[in-house]
């Protein structure tokens, strides 16, 4: 009785395909991986959404345009990497799949021009600039067939997130906008720190057999990142990119007594010379007109009218560095000297802060002057 029980337990293993306590787990695991499946296309499909709203509000903005083209263009390139990087949407060896990889590829390359160009009133981009560019892009598309391509990729972007991180942060107490200034510590350190987490994760081939589940927390990831933005630039886009500065107050926006009497002192200090000062911050300027720090920017930013507290100053201290540059009897004053004289601790920041303003260098600018002058005597 014994020896048939246990043969007919063996029969119906055997002939069955799967035996019966392995059915349940197994029915389990697979209801759960198609429900992992439909949670990404949907989460996916919401961020794709989200982007080509996102992108839309930015196209129909024609005065923000052409910096207003950055984001339009990070919304295309991510809506791209969100297509070909699941295994769900079914574009695996596809032609589309090809195509999608092309603008996928320079994700990280727009990141930083739209942060760029949101977060920095005069964004500098210089001709190198495009050769790490241009090895990302490239690298994306090669690496396929070519692996240490891949590899030489994936450090560049880590490496280049990390800058934009860097750079975001340590230029955020010169931002005058508020709500930029509060926002870029947030979002541009998580999307940064998001970008640099999926770059390793590429880099070190950790994406090989990722887990069903993985697929919706990435795009999860981006619908939030993406509604983020979007909810953000939509109240502050009026404000988003430097326009004329005007020093004529809308009904309703008129300073308080308080924060006029803020403004008078910071007027006060800049007449008196507080410019000068090598290493001067805003929170110094703050000490000196015996203000706190956030009244002081709203001062200077409400009141005056400037985005950024370095344009501030450096419009004081170029102004001096032209009527110095332009006096006949200061020409054999050394540009250096000169550059000490109004604030500046270097020759670099002066030179770039002098181009910025007067579109010259500070040696073209005392060469015209002195041609002027010459043609003024004749």
């Amino acid at each position: 009785m014994q020896r048939k029980s246990r043969d007919r337990r063996r029969s119906f293993e055997i002939g069955g395909s799967v035996p019966v306590d392995w059915q349940v787990p197994s029915v389990f695991f697979q209801n759960m991986e198609d429900i992992a499946t439909r949670l990404d296309l949907f989460l996916r499909g919401g961020a794709a959404t989200a982007l080509v709203f996102c992108a839309l509000v930015f196209l129909g903005e024609r005065r923000l345009w052409p910096r207003g083209l950055s984001v339009p263009a990070l919304c295309l390139g991510l809506g791209a990497y969100l297509l070909v990087s699941t295994p769900n949407t079914g574009l695996q060896g596809s032609g589309a799949e090809v195509s999608l990889v092309l603008f996928a590829g320079a994700v990280p390359v727009l990141a930083v021009w739209a942060a760029a160009e949101i977060f920095f009133d005069r964004p500098v981009f210089r001709p190198w600039h495009g050769l790490p560019a241009v090895a990302i892009v490239l690298g994306a598309w090669v690496a396929p067939l070519l692996p240490f391509a891949g590899l030489i990729r994936g450090i560049l972007v880590v490496v280049l997130y990390a800058a934009l991180l860097f750079i975001a942060l340590s230029t955020a107490t010169d931002d005058l906008v508020e709500t930029r200034r509060r926002f870029r510590r947030s979002f541009v350190a998580l999307m940064a720190l998001t970008g640099i987490g999926i770059s390793i994760v590429e880099l070190l081939k950790l994406d090989a057999n990722l887990p069903s589940v993985v697929y919706p927390l990435h795009a999860l990831v981006f619908l939030l990142l993406t509604l983020l933005f979007l909810s953000w630039a939509t109240q502050l886009a009026p404000d988003l990119w430097p326009q004329r500065r005007q020093h004529i107050e809308l009904p309703g926006t008129q300073p308080s007594a308080a924060d006029a009497a803020v403004m008078k002192r910071i007027e006060g200090a800049m007449s008196e010379g507080v410019w000068r000062q090598e290493g001067l911050t805003i929170g110094k300027l703050a000490t000196a007109v015996n203000a706190p720090e956030h009244r002081v920017r709203r001062a200077i930013n409400k009141g005056l009218g400037y985005r950024n507290f370095a344009s501030f100053i450096n419009e004081r201290r170029i102004e001096a560095a032209r009527n110095m540059l332009s006096d006949p009897v200061r020409a054999d004053m050394p540009v250096l000297s000169i550059a000490y004289d109004v604030g500046f601790a270097s020759i670099g920041p002066f030179n770039r802060a002098f181009r910025e303003i007067t579109g010259q260098s500070p040696t073209e600018f005392r060469q015209s002057q002195a041609e002027h002058h010459a043609r003024g005597r004749w």
